[in-house]
């Protein structure tokens, strides 16, 4: 018996990981925005550490810009002793992206939180 396949079920969702990457890659050159920000973006708000390893499995040589994707703090949290921190704290700085002196992003010259600039608001409907 051969079973058709609608419309609907040729059309899915696509995977968080592939959502991750799309989002990432919106990320402008010399914005950053945190791990929570992409997995909310992706739609799994609670997901920030599945949003690092997305970006840690990702294939040498890929074009999604790993480096923009800071914590919520404004550190790189990316392991220092491969030289990776040093790597993306200097791929950021080339973008334009500032530090202060201790280590972390100038997150309110540098924030990116999505194409409309979503915000989270308080229990009162109050950007914060």
């Amino acid at each position: 018996m051969k079973l058709s396949s609608s419309p609907s079920s040729r059309l899915s969702k696509p995977s968080f990981a592939e959502s991750v990457r799309a989002w990432v890659q919106k990320i402008p050159p010399g914005r950053v925005a945190s791990y929570g920000d992409i997995a909310a973006l992706a739609g799994s708000p609670r997901a920030a550490r599945g949003v690092g390893a997305v970006l840690n499995g990702l294939a040498p040589g890929s074009d999604v810009p790993w480096w923009r994707v800071v914590n919520r703090s404004g550190r790189l949290t990316i392991p220092a002793e491969l030289g990776l921190r040093t790597l993306q704290r200097t791929l950021l700085e080339r973008e334009g992206v500032s530090f202060r002196p201790n280590g972390e992003i100038e997150l309110e010259r540098h924030h990116w939180a999505g194409p409309a600039g979503r915000r989270e608001l308080d229990v009162d409907g109050v950007a914060s």
